[in-house]
């Protein structure tokens, strides 16, 4: 990482924060071909724009520092049937 260059961490809240799937699959993207593989690449690339938002929001309400962001992200994923008070985040029945 560059000096001065905000870490991994600080440009994935950043991304978050936005609440922009394109935005998060182009941050995945790029991190993926700087850090990983061509499979980490193409697993990223074969995500729908609905398991990206999903994705979205279960990393906000992973993240402490975006508890502002918590409840909203929490209801979304609740409306769709995850439950992530539950011990794996699984869906609802």
């Amino acid at each position: 990482m560059p000096p001065g260059e905000p870490s991994y961490v600080t440009r994935l809240g950043n991304v978050l924060r936005r609440r922009d799937i394109a935005l998060l699959r182009a941050f995945l993207l790029r991190s993926a071909a700087r850090f990983g593989d061509t499979r980490q690449v193409e697993e990223v690339q074969s995500k729908s724009d609905d398991e990206l938002e999903e994705l979205l929001h279960r990393m906000i309400v992973a993240r402490p520092d975006l508890d502002e962001l918590h409840r909203a992200s929490r209801e979304w994923l609740f409306r769709r049937g995850i439950d992530t008070f539950g011990d794996a985040g699984e869906h609802r029945n």
